[in-house]
């Protein structure tokens, strides 16, 4: 299996968690997340780990308070190597530990890539100012290989209504930057918790690194406003249409050249972040914020195209959703 996935939640129902998790990557069960204080820490299991590739971990807190936490990975490689690296922040967290950019395992903000195999590690979640009743979720992604892009087939299809956002109408020194947060504004929208878009995209600001695209960085602002959410490498689109057809939308990260996106909003992109709200036929339906008004951010994609800038490059994708959903 390309991709595997760990759950750890506190105050969320177990119906509705399996419900926003694809089957073929449900876990089982969904573990208690039990506080040590203000941490949390799993031993990822090792038939796992073994062959990892990457490492991308997130934590959802539905609590609207200024709450912030920071992953970091102990281990130890197959050669017997080792160390400890650190995730860059989410959040006000005070105290950080600095990120490792270099070694058998390298924190690339937001994700721990892998160097060299894995024996053992230690995933430890450090949170401040958390609300320990509060409905939250952890989930832990592993990659071990390429996603693939099987025979694709849309099936019956679906159309999942979220209201349109472009981010190319905000203001000038904003627009190019924004694909994240105006995507969640999305999901937002669709789910009736609207944000004022100009705040949101104040929140998901990363202050270590400046960026408005941080995957984590824009889950915490969504939980923030009462929803749930993870972050998944997609291993298959059959991975991707059993959510849309349990009626979640998506938020995928793309990145492609001239010419490998038919009819794109933009030409070409080294890393960009839109809604997948649904499939009809050879075609995926989507709601593109780089799209130049909001009228036309709705489009069909060709869905053999897609795939392939999304599934066979970084395959990852948010998901959020409703505790009432």
């Amino acid at each position: 299996m390309p991709s595997s996935l760990l759950l750890f939640a506190q105050n969320a129902d177990e119906g509705l968690l399996k419900r926003a998790v694809p089957p073929s990557l449900w876990p089982g069960q969904v573990a208690p997340l039990v506080w040590d204080g203000a941490t949390f820490a799993v031993a990822l299991p090792q038939n796992i780990l073994h062959d990892a590739l990457e490492i991308l971990p997130c934590f959802s807190l539905v609590d609207s308070g200024a709450w912030a936490y920071q992953f970091t990975l102990q281990y130890t490689t197959q050669a017997g190597h080792q160390g400890r690296t650190a995730l860059a922040p989410i959040g006000a967290f005070m105290q950080a530990e600095s990120n490792n950019k270099e070694g058998p395992v390298e924190a690339a903000i937001d994700i721990l890539q892998i160097r060299e195999p894995l024996q053992m590690a230690n995933l430890h979640l450090n949170v401040q100012g958390i609300n320990p009743q509060a409905p939250a979720l952890l989930a832990v992604s592993i990659r071990d290989q390429d996603a693939v892009c099987e025979t694709l087939s849309g099936g019956q299809g679906i159309a999942i209504d979220v209201p349109p956002r472009s981010q190319m109408v905000l203001r000038p020194e904003l627009a190019s930057h924004v694909c994240s947060p105006t995507s969640v504004a999305m999901l937002l929208d669709h789910y009736d918790r609207s944000a004022d878009i100009y705040d949101l995209i104040a929140e998901v600001c990363h202050q270590p690194s400046g960026l408005h695209g941080v995957w984590p960085a824009n889950i915490r602002a969504a939980a923030q406003r009462g929803l749930l959410g993870y972050l998944l490498h997609f291993p298959s689109w059959d991975t991707a249409r059993a959510l849309l057809d349990e009626g979640f939308p998506i938020v995928a990260s793309v990145r492609y050249k001239e010419g490998e996106l038919s009819d794109a909003a933009i030409p070409r992109t080294k890393g960009h972040l839109l809604v997948v709200r649904g499939y009809a036929g050879d075609k995926i339906l989507v709601n593109d914020p780089a799209a130049a008004t909001d009228a036309e951010v709705v489009r069909a994609y060709d869905l053999r195209e897609f795939c392939r800038i999304w599934l066979e490059r970084n395959a990852v994708g948010y998901v959020l959703f409703a505790l009432d959903d």
